[in-house]
């Protein structure tokens, strides 16, 4: 079953380790403080946007489904193409 168009995303999920510059903060001697982004591509910009922990599924479903959609229209396309090829398709 297709996934609902409405509910996809084009991105990556990243995880990011930032030192919030207190000096007596953990992170000021060690590894800082993760966070979790959601990194877009369009318009040829790159696009960083904070995902809070209580999207993160939600969010890498969405991205999931795209790549589902993709792969299935990829997969819709050679079919189309096989079938133009032998002229059995009504385009």
């Amino acid at each position: 079953m297709m996934p609902n168009p409405a509910h996809v995303i084009r991105a990556s999920l990243i995880t990011r380790s930032i030192k919030c510059g207190k000096p007596n903060c953990r992170c000021a001697t060690g590894e800082g403080h993760k966070s979790l982004y959601l990194s877009s591509y369009y318009n040829g910009k790159t696009q960083l946007d904070s995902v809070p922990k209580s999207y993160q599924d939600k969010v890498s479903q969405c991205i999931k489904d795209y790549e589902e959609i993709t792969t299935l229209l990829a997969e819709l396309s050679c079919i189309n193409l096989e079938l133009f090829r032998r002229r059995e398709i009504d385009l």
